[in-house]
C-alpha cells in the first residue's frame, strides 16, 4: 500500500481528531473529525495558523508555549485545551501530542490526537453549578432556620434581636468577610462591620402592617463579579422572605409590647373603679360626722372669754377638719361623686385663669411661667372648675419638682382633638414612680405637703371628660404631662 493512502487511512479511522502541525504551528493535515467539530473543510484549513484559527486570544500565548515544549521533548505529552469551531462555539478537547522526526532524528512535524470531552465538560461544569447552587441553598436555608430560632422567644429587646439577624445574614452569602449587611427601621440602624462592596448591592424594603418601616440592603464583593440574572433572581427572593420574616418579628414585638400596656391599663383601671367604689364609701360615712365635729367646734370658738389655751385647741380641731373636709372633697372627685357640669369653654383661658392662681407660688420658687396657647384652638365640653383644678394640681407639683427654679410651659395645640400640654424642667421621676402616680394615697412628699390625692383627682376628672392624659418623664431632665380632650367637631372618646 502506498505510505501516503494509509496515513490518510489511519487518520480517517481514528476515533478522534487528527491534526498535524509543522514547527510554525499551520495546518499541514487533519481528518474529517477535525472538519466536523470546526465547521471548516481541510482545503480552508491546509496552510493556515492553528492558534490564529482556533485557539482564543486570551490563550495563545499558554498554548504556544505548550506546542513548543512538545517540539522539545520527544516524548509523547498531554494537556486539555479548547478550540473555537467557525460557528463561534467552543470545543474542550483533551490532546496527545507526539513530535515526528525525519530518518536523522530531526523533528519535521508534530502530530495531534484529540478527544472531544465537550459533552463531559458541560456536565460537570453543570454539576458544579448544581452544587454551588445546593450549597447556596443550603445556608441560605440555614439562615432562615436561625432567624426563626430567634423569633421562638419574646423575651429579649427588639433592637437585640434584630441585630442578631444582620449578623446572621453575612453567613448566607458566599464569602461572609465580604458582604455587608445594612438594616434600617424607624431612623434606627443595624449593620455589620467593614465598609459595603462595591460589586453588587441587593435592597428590599421592610413592610409592617402596609407601612413602609426602612430598608435591608446586602452588599457583595466577591467573586460574583457578573451575576447571572437568575442569581439576581434568587438573591433577591431570598432578602424577600428574610424581609417577611423581620417584618413579622416587629409586628410581633409590638403587638406583644400593646397587649402587655393594654393589660396594664386593664388592671389600673380595674383597680382604681374599686379603690373609686371604696373611697366614696368612707367619704359619704366619715363626712356627716366630721361635720358635726367642725360645726361643735366653730361653735364653741363663739364662747365668750374662753381661756387662750382651749381656743387654740379648738382652733387645731377647726383647721384639721377643714384638711379632713378637703381630702373627703378630693376622695368624692377621684370617685366622680361630683359629676362634671359640662358648658362649652375655651380652654386657654381656664388654662390661663389656673396659672394665675399659681403664680405667687411660682414666683416664691424662682420658676418661671412660659404660656404658648393656640389662638385657633376650638372649644370643647368640659366643668371649668374641674379643668382649672386639673391645671393648679400638676403646676403645684410641677413647681414642686423644681425647688431651685425653673421653667413651667403650658402649651395648647389643636391636633383634630384640643390637647393641652404641661411640661416643667425639674427632677422628673423614675419608672417606678410613673407606674404609680395615678394610685390613690400614692406620694413621694413628706407627710405635711401631700396626701397623694391630687393626681388620682386628674386623672378621675380626665376620664370623666371622656379625655385622655400621657406622662414622660426623665430623671433630672423634667416631666411632660400631655391630655387631649375631644373638641366640640369631634366625638373621639377614649377609652
Amino acid at each position: 500500500m502506498n505510505l501516503h493512502k494509509y496515513y490518510e487511512t489511519v487518520m480517517q479511522l481514528t476515533h478522534g481528531i487528527v491534526v498535524t502541525l509543522d514547527l510554525e504551528g499551520r495546518i499541514i493535515h487533519g481528518n474529517s473529525e477535525l472538519e466536523f467539530l470546526s465547521g471548516y473543510t481541510m482545503q480552508e484549513l491546509a496552510g493556515r495558523d492553528w492558534f490564529e484559527t482556533f485557539i482564543p486570544k486570551k490563550d495563545r500565548t499558554a498554548a504556544r508555549h505548550a506546542i513548543t515544549e512538545s517540539f522539545q521533548d520527544h516524548e509523547i505529552s498531554a494537556f486539555a485545551g479548547v478550540i473555537s469551531a467557525s460557528d463561534g462555539d467552543t470545543v474542550y478537547v483533551n490532546w496527545n501530542l507526539k513530535p515526528l522526526t525525519d530518518s536523522n532524528g530531526e523533528v519535521i512535524s508534530l502530530l495531534c490526537v484529540g478527544q472531544d470531552v465537550t459533552n463531559l465538560i458541560l456536565r460537570e461544569k453543570g454539576l458544579l453549578r448544581e452544587r454551588y447552587s445546593l450549597i447556596e441553598r443550603n445556608r441560605e436555608l440555614d439562615c432562615l432556620y436561625k432567624i426563626s430560632q430567634i423569633m421562638t422567644s419574646m423575651k429579649p429587646k427588639l433592637s437585640a434581636m434584630l441585630d442578631q439577624v444582620v449578623h446572621l445574614l453575612p453567613h448566607a452569602f458566599k464569602d461572609p468577610s465580604r458582604t455587608h449587611v445594612r438594616l434600617s427601621l424607624d431612623g434606627d440602624i443595624w449593620q455589620t462591620r467593614g465598609r459595603p462592596g462595591d460589586v453588587h448591592t441587593f435592597s428590599e424594603p421592610i413592610t409592617v402592617n402596609e407601612d413602609h418601616r426602612g430598608m435591608l440592603t446586602v452588599s457583595v464583593n466577591n467573586d460574583e463579579i457578573n451575576p447571572s440574572p437568575a442569581m439576581l433572581r434568587h438573591k433577591k427572593g431570598f432578602l424577600v422572605m428574610v424581609t417577611k420574616q423581620i417584618a413579622i418579628l416587629v409586628g410581633k414585638k409590638e403587638t406583644r409590647r400593646a397587649k402587655l400596656t393594654l393589660e396594664s391599663q386593664l388592671r389600673q383601671a380595674d383597680r382604681l373603679a374599686k379603690i373609686g367604689q371604696f373611697s366614696a364609701g368612707v367619704a359619704h360615712e366619715i363626712n356627716e360626722p366630721l361635720a358635726n365635729i367642725l360645726g361643735f367646734a366653730q361653735l364653741a370658738l363663739q364662747t365668750p372669754k374662753l381661756p387662750d389655751q382651749t381656743t387654740n385647741d379648738l382652733g387645731n380641731i377647726v383647721d384639721s377638719s377643714l384638711h379632713a373636709r378637703e381630702i373627703i372633697r378630693k376622695l368624692m372627685f377621684f370617685s366622680r361623686q361630683f359629676p362634671p357640669q359640662k358648658i362649652s369653654v375655651n380652654l386657654n383661658e381656664l388654662v390661663d385663669q389656673a396659672l394665675h392662681i399659681t403664680s405667687a407660688n411660682a414666683k416664691r420658687s424662682k420658676v418661671t411661667i412660659k404660656r404658648e396657647f393656640d389662638d385657633a384652638l376650638p372649644h370643647i365640653m368640659a366643668d371649668p372648675q374641674h379643668i382649672k383644678q386639673v391645671v393648679v394640681n400638676l403646676a403645684a407639683n410641677a413647681i414642686q419638682a423644681m425647688p431651685d427654679g425653673g421653667t413651667l410651659t403650658a402649651r395648647t395645640v389643636d391636633k383634630g382633638d384640643v390637647y393641652l400640654i404641661v411640661e416643667d424642667t425639674g427632677s422628673g421621676m423614675a419608672q417606678e414612680t410613673l407606674k404609680q402616680m395615678f394610685s390613690p394615697f400614692y406620694t413621694t412628699k413628706d407627710v405635711d405637703k401631700g396626701t397623694g390625692l391630687g393626681l388620682s383627682v386628674v386623672h378621675g376628672i380626665i376620664k370623666a371628660h371622656n379625655g385622655f392624659i400621657q406622662v414622660n418623664s426623665v430623671l433630672d431632665k423634667g416631666t411632660q404631662v400631655e391630655i387631649a380632650f375631644p373638641s366640640q367637631r369631634n366625638t373621639t372618646v377614649y377609652p
